[in-house]
């Protein structure tokens, strides 16, 4: 896909340089740069956002989940459903 990039002087002339060091295309130094910068935020996610990002659970399936998960047995290991 092509697109248009507003970049500052400077900061162009170093990709370009930095580009030219790696031996690559200044376009696949844009996405390896930009890949690694979607995936530190990804892995940076705060929790209570992270949670934002799960699907909405009935009440009554929030309800179940949270009995089983307080269960006495809850990490208990049933055996033969590993079988």
């Amino acid at each position: 896909m092509k697109t248009t990039l507003n970049l500052r002087s400077d900061l162009y002339r170093r990709a370009k340089a930095q580009a030219a060091l790696e031996g690559k295309p200044l376009g696949r130094l844009m996405e390896e740069s930009l890949e690694m910068r979607l995936q530190k935020v990804h892995e940076q996610l705060p929790m209570k956002q992270w949670l934002k990002t799960l699907p909405k659970l009935p009440k009554e399936a929030v309800r179940d989940l949270r009995r089983a998960v307080e269960a006495p047995d809850f990490r208990k290991i049933d055996r033969e459903m590993w079988k």
